[in-house]
């Protein structure tokens, strides 16, 4: 029975020690990753930067495209087919309101 229970703890120490080195392996992985995604990061914002700059100092060649879809403007002003005349003498109904 002693040579089981030495085979047992050794199963698990050699369980601990291959888990250990997992979590090694995997703490280096993610170092390796954030210092690349941060590298990544770096550049973006540099090439962000300069082309920023080259639009400022660069004209464009074709004109700006203007927006696919313009916002309508509303008019306040009264139609132009009725006179004045005919609008200030214009009946329109009354409806009582109501009491509360």
């Amino acid at each position: 029975m002693s040579t089981r229970i030495h085979s047992h703890y050794d199963d698990g120490m050699a369980n601990a020690v291959e888990l250990q080195k997992l979590l090694r392996l995997r703490d280096e992985t993610i170092r390796r990753l954030e210092q690349e995604l941060d590298e990544r990061d770096e550049r973006i914002q540099e090439l962000s930067r300069q082309l920023d700059k080259y639009k400022s100092v660069l004209v464009p060649l074709s004109p700006t495209l203007a927006p696919r879809k313009q916002r309508a403007q509303g008019i306040s002003a009264e139609p132009r087919d009725t006179s004045l005349l005919e609008a200030s003498n214009a009946k329109f109904k009354k409806y009582p309101k109501t009491h509360r």
